[in-house]
């Protein structure tokens, strides 16, 4: 059971981040040229798809981090890094929801409306969110993987 919960846990992981981490440093300078109704409705578009796997990727991982904890490694009596994981790890999930509650739902409802000033005016307060989002994840996987061996 340990084995296929570390694979969830491992994959969600990496899709989560490496998503963040594509979006971030690829996608968002290689559409810089489009003009700002072109560009602000891409990155609706982009997010609405991504943050929906987003969400089933942290319930994979609050699933398989805590069924680990609790059935390997001894519960919150765990190894200090794992403490550690964990506390990346939630800070990366309230970092995201305040994202997706706060200013992508107003992006995207910006996008419904056509209101492509406020749309626009949304994209900076994302792109910070969204290069927080990727230290942390960074981190927490930093952590948990190398964590036993420091």
């Amino acid at each position: 059971m340990t084995g296929l919960l570390m694979v969830v846990h491992l994959l969600s992981a990496v899709l989560w981040v490496g998503g963040v981490f594509y979006a971030y440093v690829i996608l968002r300078p290689s559409v810089a040229f489009l003009s700002g109704p072109e560009r602000v409705s891409l990155w609706d578009r982009v997010f609405t798809r991504f943050f929906r796997w987003v969400w089933v990727l942290i319930a994979a991982l609050l699933i398989s981090g805590y069924g680990m904890l609790f059935l390997s490694f001894g519960g919150f009596g765990s190894p200090g890094y794992l403490h550690g994981m964990q506390l990346f790890g939630w800070l990366t999930i309230i970092v995201f929801a305040v994202l997706a509650f706060g200013p992508y739902r107003q992006l995207h409802i910006a996008v419904a409306t056509e209101d492509w000033s406020r749309a626009g005016g949304m994209i900076p307060r994302i792109r910070r969110l969204v290069h927080i989002i990727m230290w942390l994840g960074l981190v927490s996987i930093s952590i948990g993987g190398g964590g036993a061996y420091l």
